[in-house]
């Protein structure tokens, strides 16, 4: 790679963890870590039979990390696990109605940025944008997000 397109790379990517870091800014009233909330949104969009393999391939995270991070949500409550019924191995997972509660909490103070942009933007902009970066995922073989 030329040494202007490493430049321009780097740039890019400069410019989209900074837009990440603002729109994801931690806000002092969430009570949910970043993986947990990952977590119980994957639960509440996509109900169907959720088991910890699923939800890691489905996030891209590790399976360790789901795991711990899993086992922190049905200590507070926020997920109830059941045996799963072909692999006594495994379990499903479903979120609860506090869980539900705590991720619509946080997601209210969270998505204020987000609420911000779209009207600085212009609804029509801010679906472009938004459709660029879920063409982006599927391109970097990002499972999509419902």
């Amino acid at each position: 790679m030329s040494e202007v397109d490493w430049l321009l790379m780097l740039s890019y990517q400069q410019e989209l963890h900074h837009f990440a870091r603002t729109m994801l800014a931690q806000a002092q009233n969430q009570s949910l870590t970043t993986s947990q909330r990952e977590l119980l949104s994957r639960l509440f969009l996509e109900p169907q039979e959720n088991t910890p393999l699923a939800l890691s391939r489905r996030s891209g995270m590790k399976k360790e990390a789901v795991s711990r991070c899993l086992k922190q949500l049905h200590e507070k409550g926020y997920v109830k696990k059941e045996k799963h019924p072909k692999d006594e191995r495994s379990y499903t997972l479903t979120l609860t109605e506090a869980g539900r509660k705590a991720l619509e909490t946080d997601y209210g103070a969270l998505l204020q940025s987000f609420y911000t942009l779209r009207r600085r933007m212009g609804g029509e902009a801010f679906d472009s944008l938004f459709q660029l970066i879920r063409r982006a995922n599927i391109n970097a073989d990002i499972p999509p997000f419902p």
